[in-house]
């Protein structure tokens, strides 16, 4: 009470105080802001502004349609991340090629509709005629049967008003990639089909195939002079550099290291957590059968498993499946770790059940029922009447199912199916609900059954024969630290990074701590990982902040999934040529073999003062003379040397039976007697050739044009403001 009342008595200082400092803080961070500019969008893309809000809804779709196929409720941060990056690279290939199909005449507008480069016919044609499109087969083609489901895409099309918003929103997505895919496919046509090939390309083509060169040489290797015995100044890295450095385009990156604080739970945390386990069993051990699932779900990290399992199916852990598969119910199996979890578990039920049943249904729907599609008006007292009216038909004539389902029954894939669900599997959630209504029937038997969508009656075909299952209730507690454990390791983290301000400091203090540091290299601003972290986002963009210099160590501790990591900015990379510091390193055995090839070549000259026989010339490099009776011009390799194209190339333009001056290779140097050239026979025709050489050519422009468009584009991408 007495700190309260000082705290009031000062209270109009302290405003005071709080103001000037909090001025303080937003001029400070107006003023860094308006020395950094900041991002003035989200992305600009070939002239075109990407507005954010737009592409937040595209990944949002994204995210539910994956969501939908792969069965999550929640996806991890790095499936997230994931989806943001496709989904951008297609917007990015959406908005670059827009530019060239207007160009051509084969715009294509993402608000409405394909314009009049797609014909309604043609798009009919894609979607339900003779020629479907690959994504129309792979979206509607049973695998099992391999046949595709028309009537279920006429349904769609006939009743599209009808459909969930979230089944239309999918089907205007489908029709949207179907619409880009076909003008995709018309603007490389045109290209494929624009692409000529000469007669005299064709010819010259053949001959350089097909001519062949005879000659004798030797070689210098620059392996035969140690590297130890050339000394390089910086005007050859510099001459070298100059000479080379278009080759060193690069993208903007980064290398980093970092030292991982790995959080590990403590023996107060390891007690405490046995502490809960012990009074968890107690607990367990008393629970009443009917609250189990509840029991679970409210002190296990898992969920309640309702499902039957049988013996050694690889789905229980080993020691609960041997434990209780031929134990009594409310058999126990007391607390015990494995893989860094306390594991116990409870017999719930034990039974003989099929692996697999096989069944056919009819559905009838009704509008009173949750799950019942837009546009049903039947009454459930109508839906009743129906379902017992088909009853009373089977129950007489069983062999009418199939038929009777395809005229009554409302299942999407009736038609193609005639109402057979296949084998179903017990487990398999996507059947649960009817291998469950099925289980206590006979094989031939006929049931009526309610579903959240309307009346269905069931007939069972056949049961494989029932074995022992168990229901198992099951409580998994991880071993986690607790909260003042990572506080402990937090402040570890920041007393490194606080007393570790420079590269050099931190590469000290991890040898002398004992730690391990790790390294991150060639990182882009929108990559998401390094080694051993899986979403290390915050940890890039603070190495491509402007305001990280070269050397400095992280002022703050960076939590990654519930590790602490301090990092030190090694170098940085602008997009563009690297300038010479930055691939000093890489080219220096490079500036080493011209150096060595400068040696080698004037040896090699000074020796052709005193003679130019090609075998004396061997002898004094102790290089033995090689012959070579079939070398062409598209050639790659040299024999006993490996990949020398220049030199290859060089030889053709010899004179004859000269020796002559050396060449630089990429292994070595090279002298060469040029002997014969045979030149190929004519050929009657160059029509193989042309097709050979039209048809390397199209299969390359799928995606080698767009990468060619794209590299000429201007794109500003400023993701990693916001990601």
């Amino acid at each position: 009470m007495a700190v309260i009342g000082r705290i009031r008595k000062h209270s109009g200082l302290l405003i005071i105080i709080i103001g000037v400092a909090l001025a303080g803080f937003v001029l400070q961070d107006f003023m860094r802001k308006s020395n950094r500019g900041g991002p003035k969008l989200f992305a600009k893309i070939a002239g075109e502004k990407l507005v954010k809000a737009d592409f937040d809804a595209r990944v949002d779709q994204q995210v539910l349609n994956y969501k939908k196929q792969s069965g999550k409720e929640n996806l991890t941060s790095a499936e997230n991340f994931q989806i943001m990056t496709m989904t951008f690279d297609q917007v990015e290939k959406e908005m670059i090629m827009q530019k060239e199909y207007e160009a051509l005449g084969l715009a294509i507008d993402h608000e409405k509709t394909a314009k009049a480069s797609i014909s309604p016919e043609e798009l009919y044609d894609l979607f339900a005629g003779k020629n479907l499109h690959p994504y129309i087969l792979q979206s509607f083609t049973d695998p099992k049967t391999g046949q595709v489901d028309r009537n279920q895409i006429n349904n769609i099309l006939q009743n599209f008003d009808q459909l969930k918003d979230e089944d239309k929103a999918q089907w205007k997505q489908l029709e949207q990639s179907i619409k880009d895919d076909r003008i995709n496919q018309k603007y490389n046509n045109l290209i494929t089909q624009g692409y000529y090939v000469p007669q005299a390309l064709a010819k010259k083509s053949y001959e350089e195939s097909n001519r062949i060169a005879k000659l004798r040489f030797f070689g210098i290797k620059y392996q035969s002079i140690s590297d130890s015995s050339i000394t390089l100044t910086d005007e050859d890295y510099q001459k070298f550099y100059d000479l080379h450095k278009n080759e060193y385009q690069q993208e903007a990156s980064v290398d980093f290291d970092y030292v991982v604080f790995d959080v590990i739970p403590s023996a107060e945390d390891n007690k405490k957590i046995k502490e809960d386990v012990t009074r968890i069993y107690t607990d367990f051990e008393k629970a009443g059968t009917s609250d189990l699932e509840n029991f679970v779900n409210a002190n296990s990290d898992f969920k309640y498993d309702s499902t039957f399992h049988k013996k050694h199916s690889g789905k229980l852990p080993v020691m609960i499946d041997s434990a209780l598969m031929d134990a009594e119910v409310g058999t126990m199996v007391p607390p015990y770790i494995e893989n860094g979890s306390y594991l116990m578990a409870r017999l719930v039920q034990t039974m003989d059940r099929p692996d697999s049943i096989k069944a056919s249904q009819i559905m009838i729907m009704y509008k009173e029922a949750p799950g019942a599609q837009q546009g049903i008006t039947r009454t459930k007292a109508q839906a009743k009447v129906t379902i017992d009216s088909i009853m009373a038909i089977l129950k007489k004539d069983p062999s009418q199912f199939s038929v009777l389902a395809r005229a009554k029954s409302e299942f999407p894939k009736v038609q193609e199916d005639g109402g057979d669900l296949g084998w179903m599997t017990d487990g398999d959630a996507n059947f649960k609900f009817f291998y469950d209504s099925c289980l206590y029937a006979k094989p031939g038997e006929l049931k009526i059954i309610t579903s959240n969508v309307g009346y269905h009656i069931l007939y069972v075909g056949a049961k494989t024969k029932p074995v022992k299952k168990i229901k198992v209730a099951m409580v998994v507690r991880d071993i986690k630290p607790s909260t003042q454990t990572y506080n402990t390791y937090f402040a570890k983290a920041s007393e490194f990074a606080g007393a570790n301000r420079t590269i050099e400091a931190f590469n000290k203090a991890v040898t002398d701590k004992g730690l391990n540091k790790r390294q991150a290299q060639y990182k882009r601003p929108m990559d998401n990982d390094i080694p051993g972290i899986e979403s290390a986002r915050e940890i890039i963009r603070w190495a491509f902040d402007e305001k990280t210099e070269k050397g400095a160590v992280s002022e703050q501790v960076f939590d990654c999934q519930g590790k602490y990591v301090v990092s030190v900015l090694v170098i940085r990379r602008d997009k563009g040529i690297a300038p010479l510091d930055q691939v000093k390193t890489y080219i220096e055995p490079l500036v080493k073999r011209e150096k060595k090839a400068d040696k080698i070549i004037a040896n090699v000259n000074s020796a052709m003062g005193t003679t130019k026989d090609l075998y004396a010339l061997g002898t004094k490099f102790s290089s033995v003379v090689d012959t070579l009776d079939y070398l062409t011009f598209t050639s790659y390799n040299f024999p006993n040397f490996g990949p020398e194209p220049e030199v290859i190339g060089t030889l053709f333009t010899l004179q004859k039976n000269v020796v002559s001056p050396p060449i630089k290779g990429t292994a070595g140097v090279f002298v060469i007697n040029l002997d014969q050239v045979i030149e190929p026979p004519a050929a009657q025709n160059y029509n193989g050739i042309k097709v050979q050489m039209a048809s390397y050519f199209k299969s390359r422009v799928s995606q080698e044009v767009y990468n060619a468009i794209k590299d000429k584009s201007e794109i500003e991408d400023n993701r990693i403001f916001y990601y």
